[in-house]
């Protein structure tokens, strides 16, 4: 037996359904830039939001954790949509062939792997071993969870917002006959080294320096204030009417008890990882931002904004990227996740995009065929679209 064969051999394999019984804090160091969605106090709350118990995958070697994913069983009609694989892939159908289809609902039910959130699907690997192994670990992981997702009778297993340049997880995903379709972008920014928010304002040109400049003049003359704390029941009731306000500037249906149920999971199960941020006038809470701070960086997650409030007051900026970056100058943050959409938005406020892509394996012939024909028709239009690019470029 080779010295790497014998490596693969003493690596051990291990499930559990009950978050209590994993050492978490094993678990979290082994996660790295973008991981808070697969990190334990995500991971706490995503449990006690389950409709059916998740799924805690490890793989160690002796006394060493090399890699661990989490794993969440998705009904058909799931509350969480934007993790379903389902609704993920008849929405790339619909984006890349202009109709819409019934197929892609056969996915489900499915495993969604990697995390329950529309943002970063993570694995979390020991950066400290060899790449084999890393890769060994992961083969082994998605290997014990397409076993796991067939013996429930599962339609399929799926990895959806994985970056690009998550090689290593696109590498094994790839090797196991995943299915590759193109995702979202998600935003980061990157908080300035140098730690102050002169630093931030350098990396724009002149003109777009000169309209922050001017935005922040507007909200200290308007007397709007922040505060950041951790999550309280008052706090709760202050700011679900904010986040309904959104739902509805924008046409999408909410329902306010779902939403003070989130919150009051996420207060009970996030711990100190979880904050809100709320903008003031005049003495009453005109907008909020819940965050996650993990590993030395921020996640946003959700928000809200009393519109009629706040009028033409540029609330939304002051909130959700300047003074989030403030903080973050003044805790030592790296980087404020925004998860996806919104792309300009986001590009104008200086984060960097990272292209993500969804993964997913169907159980039956006929789900694998269409999947496969739907990726040749979206490698066809980025095909075309590059050629395009370069004939333009000419």
């Amino acid at each position: 037996m080779t010295e790497q064969e014998a490596s693969r051999a003493a690596l051990d394999v291990a499930l559990c359904r009950d978050l209590e019984q994993v050492d978490t804090a094993r678990w979290d160091a082994l996660l790295g830039p973008r991981g808070f969605y697969s990190a334990s106090p995500w991971l706490r709350h995503a449990q006690a939001t389950a409709a059916t118990a998740p799924y805690y995958f490890t793989a160690a070697q002796g006394p060493e954790l090399i890699a661990a994913l989490p794993a969440y069983p998705l009904e058909a009609g799931t509350p969480y949509v934007f993790c379903s694989p389902g609704r993920v892939v008849g929405t790339i159908h619909q984006r890349v062939t202009g109709e819409a289809a019934t197929w892609p609902g056969a996915l489900m039910p499915a495993l969604a792997c990697g995390g329950r959130n529309p943002s970063h699907t993570r694995a979390a690997v020991n950066g400290e071993v060899p790449d084999e192994l890393q890769r060994h670990a992961l083969h082994a992981l998605v290997g014990a969870a397409e076993r796991e997702a067939w013996t429930a009778g599962l339609e399929a297993v799926s990895f959806l917002y994985v970056d690009e340049d998550d090689t290593v997880l696109r590498g094994v995903l790839e090797a196991e006959r995943y299915v590759s379709l193109p995702g979202q972008t998600a935003y980061s920014l990157e908080v300035p080294q140098d730690g102050t928010f002169s630093g931030y304002l350098a990396r724009f040109p002149s003109r777009h320096r000169v309209k922050i400049r001017k935005e922040l003049r507007v909200l200290d003359a308007a007397g709007v204030t922040y505060r950041t704390q951790c999550i309280t029941e008052q706090l709760i009731q202050q700011v679900s009417p904010l986040e309904m306000a959104l739902y509805a500037k924008h046409g999408t249906q909410a329902d306010p008890q779902a939403f003070l149920a989130v919150l009051r999971s996420v207060a009970a199960n996030a711990g100190e990882a979880a904050r809100v941020t709320t903008a003031h006038l005049d003495g009453s809470i005109i907008g909020f931002i819940l965050t996650f701070t993990h590993g030395g960086q921020m996640y946003a997650r959700q928000g809200g904004f009393d519109y009629e409030a706040q009028g033409k007051l540029p609330v939304y900026f002051g909130l959700a990227y300047y003074e989030l970056l403030r903080i973050a100058l003044a805790e030592g943050i790296s980087h404020i996740h925004y998860s996806t959409g919104s792309d300009t938005v986001k590009l104008s406020r200086g984060c960097k995009p990272t292209r993500q892509y969804a993964y997913v394996k169907a159980r039956r012939a006929e789900q694998s065929e269409l999947l496969s024909e739907l990726a040749q028709r979206c490698a066809g239009d980025l095909t075309e679209a590059g050629a395009g690019s370069e004939h333009a470029a000419r």
